[in-house]
């Protein structure tokens, strides 16, 4: 096969030019001493609450990821993610390149992870703290890292660190009018710093992961934007509820005796003023003066905070954690849940391999072996997936369910194993098990063998690969 080369040419048939200059900008030009720079600092003009603009979020966010519910949202996100089984997929790159990136990104190659055995972590790269830091770009929209290696013996660039750039040390983020990241600049130094300046970290050594990155922003959105409001009501609700409890579940306020003079109604108030709850507590009041505690009809602090609870659940796409707390649901509803939210686990994991591939790997090649290598290795994960497989499996074995073709093609979607090939024989039915020694049919159980209802041992785990969207 030959190829023939053509020009591009000047102009279509209608007199249009093929693009090749951008015209439009996605950001406000900065007017410097030389004019108009391609490049200005980061303004958050998309937020419309105070309190949530950039870089004031910050300690917004911060907050917020203590509540209990938040925290737990978070978590039950990212535990599981962090549990993933992480590697490096060849990808048809030279076989040096991938056994120089398993080296010093610390990651086993894919299908070796269960053969070599785990080489040392002590100053070397640690993926999984990486990653561990890398999640909190979902509470706060952002998380940079820089870029730390020296070259080896070998007299290539080794990969040291990916030190932290914690997001309230960071003051300045340079973006260019075409969107793209500049520089980073933090409102700290180390000290060592020349004439004690605030260290301006260029692009080319960092690693950015923004969380709904949209408008060319470079501090994104946090995941847990959404749930500001219902975290703030609930805030206050909490603040209620103890104040109430203090308070005896109410305002209280005194009934004066028949003839009161003001100032004995006076201190009547204050007493009422100051009543609380407590071992010690107590007090006496006039004869025929009346203490009353004034309760607020159709309210419920408790069932508002629960509900400002699932709202926020809702929105982090963990209602299954609500199923055993609310007074409805049931367990086939819960693994729906279940099985919706391991694809949103998978999106945050793709949204942090697509990143870590870009800027780490291609990065790490680009520096070693040049810009020309067109394949390079990527990193991949294996996801759990909790597809009720031995309960599956247990009626199966019992007989209740046929193995039939369009039940294996159902569990290779489910488990992500590749399709059915054409021509392949289809799946046996099984041969009901044998009645266990001395079950009879009158129902009597055996001293050996499983009782009806009693579960199997569970079969292997499953696992779903991913490798991130690489368009």
């Amino acid at each position: 096969m030959s190829t023939v080369h053509t020009e591009v040419p000047a102009a279509t048939s209608n007199g249009s030019k093929p693009p090749v200059d951008e015209i439009g900008v996605v950001l406000q030009g900065t007017l410097g001493p030389q004019g108009m720079m391609s490049w200005g600092i980061m303004m958050d003009d998309q937020e419309y609450v105070p309190e949530l603009k950039w870089p004031q979020s910050i300690k917004v966010f911060d907050q917020m990821r203590t509540d209990a519910q938040m925290s737990a949202l978070f978590k039950g996100t990212t535990l599981p993610i962090r549990r993933f089984d992480w590697y490096i997929i060849p990808n048809g790159a030279p076989d040096a390149m991938v056994q120089a990136c398993s080296q010093d990104l610390n990651l086993p190659i894919q299908g070796e992870k269960k053969v070599k055995p785990r080489r040392r972590s002590k100053g070397r790269f640690d993926f999984k703290n990486h990653l561990r830091l890398a999640m909190r770009g979902l509470i706060f929209g952002h998380a940079y890292f820089e870029q730390v290696g020296f070259i080896g013996d070998d007299g290539k660039w080794h990969l040291k660190k990916l030190a932290e750039r914690p997001q309230k040390y960071i003051a300045n983020i340079g973006v260019s009018d075409d969107g793209g990241l500049v520089y980073v600049q933090q409102n700290i130094n180390s000290g060592n710093a020349y004439m004690m300046m605030n260290p301006v970290i260029p692009v080319d050594n960092l690693v950015a992961y923004i969380w709904e990155q949209e408008d060319g922003s470079w501090i994104g959105r946090s995941a847990m934007r959404d749930c500001y409001k219902n975290w703030l009501c609930k805030d206050k609700l909490v603040r209620i509820d103890v104040i109430n409890h203090g308070r005896a579940g109410g305002v209280p306020y005194v009934v004066g005796q028949p003839g009161a003079t003001p100032a004995e109604l006076d201190e009547l108030h204050m007493m009422a003023r100051d009543f609380k709850i407590g071992e010690q507590a107590g007090g006496a009041i006039p004869y025929g003066a009346q203490m009353q505690i004034a309760r607020a009809g159709n309210t419920n602090v408790v069932e508002s905070m629960r509900y400002h609870d699932e709202a926020m659940a809702r929105q982090w796409l963990l209602m299954m954690l609500q199923l055993g707390m609310t007074t409805s649901g049931s367990r086939a509803l819960g693994r729906t849940f279940h099985e919706f939210f391991a694809q949103g686990q998978a999106a945050v994991a793709d949204w942090f391999t697509d990143v870590f591939n870009m800027h780490v790997i291609e990065d790490y090649v680009d520096w070693n072996w040049g810009a020309g290598e067109e394949l390079v290795p990527l990193l991949g994960y294996d996801q759990d997936i909790d597809l009720a497989l031995t309960e599956i499996t247990g009626l199966i074995n019992a007989g209740a369910i046929v193995l039939d073709r369009d039940l294996e093609v159902a569990l290779r979607k489910e488990t992500g194993l590749p399709p059915k090939m054409d021509g392949a024989p289809d799946p046996v039915p099984l041969k009901p098990p044998p009645s266990p020694s001395g079950f009879g049919t009158s129902g009597a159980g055996s001293a050996s063998g499983n009782e009806p209802g009693q579960h199997q041992p569970k079969p292997a785990g499953t696992t779903k690969q991913g490798t991130g969207s690489q368009g």
